[in-house]
């Protein structure tokens, strides 16, 4: 049979977004063509492809200034752009530049920069479309150019918060891989219908009533053996991420942040062997809000836990239990670590707060009050005397806190419980910073805040406050340090 002509659209079968969570997020660092015939590597180049990917899609929108927070190569534009294209006979990126022939055309892209923005969903940053601009050949013959896109996303407008309409990028969950989560990870996925944990009997503070439902989870685990030649001394961590995580999918909470994959990453694992675990909230559960109480996840998360110790009992070691969070997960993790003191050997709230009285201006356009919020005052103990006095979260915990400095709320409240301290003549140690300062000297500064002698009474909370960033920000400065995990 002769050499025919098709064109890219018709032999191009499929187009998938390969990533990493970085600081900001779910990150596309690599974009993958299949195609229905095998593809000549030396017809490759990236002068035969055009793409767009999120930070592509940003800068057009919205320009580099209000995209790129940090440019880490200081060439401005290329952010997200094509480094460098070949073929390879696997559907992923190749460290030896790929092979000869394959069906598989990977276009690498630049991940060398920062998003102002963060944290968004997996769904929304993994987004990935390309358009064959150039003629390459196949097996079946020459592949032509096209002048449409085929991509993995759609985008549409819904209605937001406040009546605006918002534009909504959607990733086909099934078109993107993120190889620090597939199998053979030591991640596993639990979803409801399909491994999500049991919760029975669980009592919300919002309702009153108690609920059984299944709780969505995600836990990295270490292998076997690790597991048996560190048995007795392995680690427990709870993570729980912000309320824009939210949603029923366990991977939404292990990618909207760099916790969950530093938790179960080399550096930490060689260290401390670890069982990291993730609880996945839904929007309709929760599990904190700023009105100081907690839905029925929090119920079901101890539920979890307690399930999970008893699962590695003998392996787990019960004085190495951590919790890590940051705005609403850190308040989880603040009020977990009063429900049951000296549970966690530690804990790092990042962003976080309990309660809203000491900036109620700035929350609600003026004082909350028993009057005019009578589901903050509702009878346990917050009366008209005693209500702007919570200071539930605090603790004899080794507690960590990182705020920022156009966080008012978190700052706030820290402030406040460093005033409370120095009332009766503590000084909670403290040190402040710029989150863009070398990370060498970020480390050290943190490292010397937190190795201290915290025996003494008020001396087991630490207090990171960061000099620029909002309060979404926390999170993307916070766990860029190495030391304080």
């Amino acid at each position: 049979m002769g050499a025919c002509t098709t064109n890219s659209n018709e032999a191009i079968v499929d187009v998938k977004s390969y990533g990493f969570v970085d600081l900001e997020g779910a990150k596309v660092s690599a974009i993958i063509v299949e195609y229905d015939q095998e593809i000549k590597g030396s017809s490759v180049d990236a002068s035969k492809y055009s793409i767009t990917d999120y930070a592509i899609l940003q800068e057009k929108q919205h320009g580099f200034k209000e995209t790129i927070e940090t440019d880490k190569d200081g060439i401005e534009g290329n952010e997200g752009q094509i480094t460098r294209v070949y073929v390879n006979d696997q559907p992923a990126p190749s460290s030896t530049g790929g092979t000869d022939t394959g069906r598989f055309v990977i276009i690498e892209v630049n991940t060398d920069y920062i998003l102002t923005g963060q944290n968004l969903a997996f769904t929304t940053t993994m987004m990935a479309g390309v358009q064959q601009t150039g003629d390459i050949e196949g097996s079946h013959g020459t592949i032509t150019a096209s002048n449409t896109e085929v991509c993995n996303y759609t985008i549409s407008e819904r209605m937001g918060r406040g009546g605006r309409m918002r534009e909504v990028i959607e990733t086909d969950k099934d078109k993107l891989i993120l190889p620090e989560f597939a199998e053979g990870s030591g991640w596993t996925l639990n979803y409801i219908g399909n491994g999500a944990f049991k919760a029975t009997h669980c009592y919300s503070e919002y309702t009153g009533k108690y609920e059984d439902f299944e709780m969505p989870y995600a836990i990295f685990v270490p292998k076997q053996e690790v597991l048996e030649n560190h048995k007795g001394n392995i680690a427990l961590t709870i993570h729980m991420e912000h309320a824009g995580a939210n949603d029923t999918d366990p991977m939404a909470a292990i990618t909207s942040s760099r916790a969950a994959v530093k938790h179960a990453g080399d550096a930490v694992q060689s260290h401390q062997p670890t069982i990291v675990l993730v609880p996945q909230i839904e929007e309709s559960r929760r599990s904190t809000n700023d009105l100081v109480a907690s839905s029925e996840a929090n119920t079901a998360i101890w539920e979890l836990i307690d399930y999970i110790l008893e699962k590695y009992k003998g392996y787990i070691d019960e004085n190495k239990i951590y919790g890590t969070g940051q705005s609403m997960g850190g308040m989880t993790i603040l009020n977990m670590a009063a429900q049951r003191d000296n549970f966690f050997a530690g804990i790092v709230a990042t962003g976080a707060q309990w309660s809203n009285s000491y900036n109620k201006t700035f929350q609600n356009g003026g004082e909350r009050t028993p009057e005019n919020d009578p589901v903050s005052f509702n009878g346990w103990g917050l009366d008209k005397v005693n209500y702007q006095n919570w200071y539930y979260m605090i603790s004899d915990d080794n507690i960590l806190s990182q705020t920022c400095a156009d966080d008012p709320m978190a700052t706030a409240l820290w402030q406040a419980v460093a005033d409370y301290y120095a009332a009766v003549g503590k000084k909670i140690p403290y040190d402040s910073w710029s989150p863009f300062e070398n990370l060498d000297d970020q480390n050290a500064r943190g490292k010397a805040l937190v190795t201290h002698d915290n025996q003494q009474p008020g001396s087991g909370i630490n207090w990171i406050g960061f000099t620029q960033g909002n309060h979404m920000s926390t999170w993307k400065y916070g766990y860029q340090l190495d030391y304080c995990f």
